[in-house]
């Protein structure tokens, strides 16, 4: 038997996995990675989540030439905490990076934001959606991340909701190690370009009641900081603590 660390993390993506029967035939690329990916065998245990909490312990019966499996158990995780990111257009393709990182951290939503001095031109969603599939499976998550289309800055500021805490990452705010991440609710950071914001668009932001926070103590690449602030609030899990 192979240790776990031989292996490839056997945690799979199925959108409708609430409809799959107790015995239940699996297809499509989850099937793929399963069986070519993980190497998964007869009698091994093996996960899936839908990505919207549910997941479902799987016994293999069969990895080849078909992917059957036995449903053994279900649990619902329920979401806590949410970290919804809004990232202006970084340099080159630099976003495939950040998508799985945000991923792999718990990130649960990323809008990509037009701005004033940089718009969005490689924001290739299928791709980036099977980005985010892997660093759900990496990271073992219940949540996938949830990817937005491009939408200007102010549109996005028009609609946000009232609830949640509201930053902006910015090498002039307070210092990161000084403003404790949130425990639950909603945490929402925007990110500006690699050219970064200009003088209205953060105004915009202040207005808008986003507190500038430092996540490093010099200026930061757009993804790099998009990272950088994904660990901080991955930091404030209770369960970390």
């Amino acid at each position: 038997m192979r240790s776990r660390a031989e292996a490839a993390p056997s945690w799979l993506y199925v959108a409708g996995l609430a409809s799959l029967r107790p015995e239940c035939t699996l297809e499509g690329d989850e099937a793929h990675y399963l069986a070519r990916v993980v190497r998964a065998r007869a009698g091994e245990v093996v996960h899936a989540t839908d990505g919207a909490g549910l997941v479902v312990t799987f016994e293999v019966l069969e990895s080849r030439p078909q992917v059957r499996l036995r449903q053994v158990s279900s649990r619902v995780q329920p979401l806590t905490r949410e970290l919804h990111l809004a990232i202006g257009a970084p340099e080159g393709e630099r976003i495939d990076w950040l998508v799985e990182k945000a991923a792999e951290l718990g990130a649960t939503r990323m809008t990509p934001i037009d701005g004033e001095r940089a718009a969005w031109s490689q924001w290739r969603h299928p791709r980036l959606e099977r980005l985010a599939i892997a660093g759900l499976r990496q990271s073992l998550s219940a949540h996938r991340l949830r990817l937005d289309a491009p939408t200007a800055l102010t549109d996005w500021l028009a609609a946000l909701p009232p609830e949640g805490e509201r930053l902006e990452a910015s090498p002039d705010g307070l210092s990161a190690g000084t403003h404790h991440s949130p425990a639950a609710g909603v945490c929402r950071i925007v990110v500006g370009p690699s050219s970064g914001f200009s003088p209205d668009e953060r105004k915009r932001l202040s207005q808008a009641q986003f507190i500038p926070i430092a996540f490093a103590t010099g200026r930061l690449r757009t993804e790099t900081a998009g990272v950088a602030a994904g660990a901080w609030w991955a930091s404030g899990d209770p369960s970390l603590r």
